[in-house]
């Protein structure tokens, strides 16, 4: 047996009202300069502060702006949308919640044949092929969509931690990384992968409901 310590995963707490606190590395780091009263060197564990009140001047970094603005991050969405949605096919089934979906739009345009946008129902599970469907579902960022084949779901994907900071959009978290203090999902969906807002205005917080679409957000240095 080996006596090897697996690393543990990064975590994301969302501390109140104010920024990500984004931990990659858990082995203390000794602060430079900084001793308590007897002297004693302190350490503590590197991390970095990701902003999600969208108002930062150092995105994707916070700048103390939440307080400034009195940033609540207070989830406000009564959650009548998040409800697991099965549409079937002979082969496949495409499972979709809405009330988690980010609106990326990676399946309207990119399989616009099974996922039609401004149509109900919005889900063809037939209009194209098995191969081009799980291709689809997999850059789906959120964990809205999954699929069924032969009665097994496929929700989670093999990568490795990380955190992408999306082009005018949330954060795009894969590989596993807890969010503390938050149920990622109320229906049995992925916990591999989520979006995170960083709008500051998403109805659902921490996670992304697609309003930086309808608020016109925009984050040029990203």
């Amino acid at each position: 047996m080996s006596d090897k310590k697996e690393t543990p995963k990064p975590i994301i707490i969302p501390t109140p009202n104010g920024p990500y606190i984004y931990i990659t590395d858990f082995t203390p780091k000794e602060v430079k300069g900084l001793t308590n009263s007897k002297g004693e060197k302190r350490s503590t564990m590197p991390s970095a502060a990701l902003c999600r009140c969208g108002q930062s001047e150092n995105k994707p970094f916070c700048d103390s702006t939440h307080g400034k603005i009195h940033f609540n991050d207070r989830r406000e969405t009564d959650g009548h949308l998040d409800e697991r949605m099965n549409y079937e096919a002979v082969k496949i089934t495409i499972h979709d919640n809405r009330g988690i979906c980010a609106h990326a739009g990676f399946c309207t345009d990119n399989l616009p044949s099974v996922f039609k946008l401004g149509e109900e129902p919005w889900v063809d599970p037939s209009g194209a092929s098995i191969e081009e469907i799980i291709e689809t579902i997999n850059k789906c960022p959120s964990g809205a969509l999954s699929y069924s084949i032969e009665g097994i779901e496929h929700r989670d994907q093999d990568r490795e931690p990380a955190v992408v900071v999306s082009k005018d959009g949330p954060y795009y978290v894969t590989g596993g990384i807890q969010i503390m203090g938050y149920e990622q999902r109320a229906e049995e969906v992925s916990n591999e992968h989520c979006t995170l807002c960083r709008c500051g205005s998403s109805k659902n917080k921490p996670f992304c409901d697609g309003t930086h679409w309808d608020i016109g957000f925009e984050d040029e240095k990203n």
